[in-house]
């Protein structure tokens, strides 16, 4: 057999689920050089085979192809994996917190600033935030930040406020909140939303970045993740993938989504993007630049979602961050400069703006074939999908919130309301495409737990939010693979097993197509390939 013939690879003995309607199953995959060159029967991929071609025999598993997460912030995962993890599962209780927190003091020289994040008050013992008078008991003489599982609140110790100069005098700042107590006046430590960007926490460096997403990136392949999107890359996040990839230590696709505006404590880079000429596309097929994130609104878990109705037992309405006639130009010039554009909108007022914002540019620009998404799109309306459908936009659905953040979510907006969060069935009614992802670290990464939620729509407490917005196995398969992928213009590449798609496959342990699906939560990833080579093996 002639070399340029011979595979590299040969996955054999499979049940392989291609996500591609032209040729759904198959029994074996021949890769060559990165690439799929062959898909079908076993008979056929052996004649791809030759003297160094390697055999990989998977016992009658099912094969998909490698996941995507459509909405993730890799850098700030893989950050907090050097952060104190807050998160209910290892710490329950405030008192739980605080016991870390002191043990980190203890060995910190004083005046170094101690980071935490992950914490939920829904789900620890004492049902509330905790404060800087917590905090100021183990720790009086470090800075302390830590930041809510959502990450749009966080509370901050005495000593982080005073370096900060965050004081009762403080106002608080538009689209954010610094919490006082109602009864004196006093900070609670608390600040929402882009208050959080008053305080002074140090930058990280890039070669911490590198550290953080080195350990991020085994977890991505642990749970069969092959390709990631960015949303919010910073100047320091965009370097630190750029050196991984010259170094070849970069194990999973990046699609790198530009903070826009200054927020949050974030830096934004919409002039310089523009000024540059970056377009979407920019890139290969390790990183490829996406566009422009913009925010409109915040949590349902923080009540800082811009929502049409008071939450639940009080006249809070959310924070929007700005109105359409001020944040409209902003869209219109990314389109315009060819920059696709990706809008967090949770709350009906976020998503209101974000399609107005969409509406006003399409009288310039040509924006239905370039696939601008609304991230989240929590709480759409009929009206708001009829004009997304109108506008060809996506939304990039954060389904694992249903299992992960679904209680709070029935807590803070009622038994009726809470039936309508993240409609998949809508999303497929209306014939809107819409990817899942976790908002990782928001909520945990594993696909599963979003596919599990799409199918059975069940929080981590078995409350069922509403059956009439369940979708199949199959589909919601495809909200992390084909789905995802048609989200950055990619249907060709990943996402999907066809001759010349990337050899990003994953093998699991169990068919989803035909277990429980109570038990489609516990399926695991056992290989994953990226480019065709192995990257994880359980």
């Amino acid at each position: 057999m002639r070399y340029y013939l011979e595979a590299d690879t040969i996955i054999m003995n499979a049940r392989v689920f291609t996500m591609d309607d032209l040729q759904p199953r198959a029994e074996a995959i021949a890769i060559k050089d990165g690439n799929i060159v062959y898909v079908g029967s076993e008979e056929e991929a052996f004649s791809w085979k030759g003297e160094n071609t390697q055999i990989v025999d998977v016992n009658g598993k099912t094969v998909l192809p490698g996941f995507i997460e459509s909405h993730t912030h890799p850098v700030e995962y893989g950050l907090n994996l050097l952060k104190l993890d807050c998160r209910p599962n290892e710490t329950p209780s405030i008192g739980a917190i605080l016991k870390k927190v002191k043990e980190k003091a203890d060995r910190l020289p004083e005046g170094e600033w101690i980071r935490g994040w992950g914490w939920d008050d829904s789900r620890m013992k004492e049902k509330r935030n905790p404060t800087r008078w917590d905090l100021d008991k183990v720790a009086p003489n470090h800075p302390v930040i830590l930041e809510r599982t959502c990450k749009h609140m966080a509370v901050c110790n005495s000593k982080a406020l005073e370096i900060s100069g965050v004081s009762e005098n403080t106002s608080s700042p538009d689209g954010g909140h610094i919490e006082r107590k109602k009864d004196t006046g006093k900070l609670t430590g608390l600040v929402q939303e882009k208050a959080q960007g008053m305080i002074a926490v140090p930058q990280y460096k890039v070669k911490d970045i590198i550290k953080g997403m080195k350990l991020a990136q085994k977890d991505f392949a642990k749970w069969g993740i092959t390709t990631v999107h960015e949303m919010g890359t910073q100047a320091n996040y965009f370097r630190a993938y750029q050196e991984m990839d010259m170094n070849k230590d970069l194990q999973v696709r990046i699609r790198p989504w530009f903070w826009a505006i200054d927020q949050n404590g974030f830096q934004g880079y919409f002039d310089e993007v523009l000024a540059l000429g970056i377009q979407s596309g920019l890139g290969d097929d390790m990183i490829k630049v996406q566009g422009m994130k913009f925010m409109l609104d915040g949590s349902v878990g923080g009540k800082t979602a811009a929502v049409e109705m008071p939450y639940e037992n009080e006249e809070n309405r959310g924070i929007l961050y700005d109105n359409a006639d001020h944040f409209s130009p902003f869209v219109k010039q990314a389109l315009e400069a060819g920059l696709r554009v990706a809008i967090h909108g949770i709350g009906e007022r976020a998503i209101e703006v974000a399609i107005t914002a969409f509406e006003r540019a399409s009288t310039s620009v040509d924006i239905k074939k370039m696939r601008n998404r609304i991230e989240h799109c929590g709480l759409p309306t009929y009206d708001h999908l009829r004009r997304m459908k109108n506008l060809e936009l996506i939304a990039a659905s954060s389904i694992g919130f249903v299992y992960y953040l679904g209680d709070s979510y029935l807590k803070n907006l009622g038994e009726e309301r809470v039936k309508r969060v993240y409609p998949h069935r809508y999303f497929k009614e209306y014939d809107i495409v819409a990817p899942g992802n976790s908002d990782l670290p928001v909520t945990g990464g594993n696909p599963w737990t979003g596919i599990y939620a799409a199918v059975n729509r069940k929080t981590i407490s078995g409350q069922v939010l509403d059956e009439t917005q369940n979708i199949t196995i199959h589909d919601a398969i495809k909200a992390y693979t084909a789905d995802a992928a048609y989200s950055s213009g990619e249907e060709h590449l990943i996402g999907v097993i066809r001759p010349s798609a990337k050899a990003d496959i994953i093998v699991v342990s169990e068919n989803p197509y035909e277990i429980d699906v109570e038990n489609l939560i516990d399926i695991n990833v056992e290989y994953t390939f990226l480019n065709g080579k192995l990257i994880y093996n359980q």
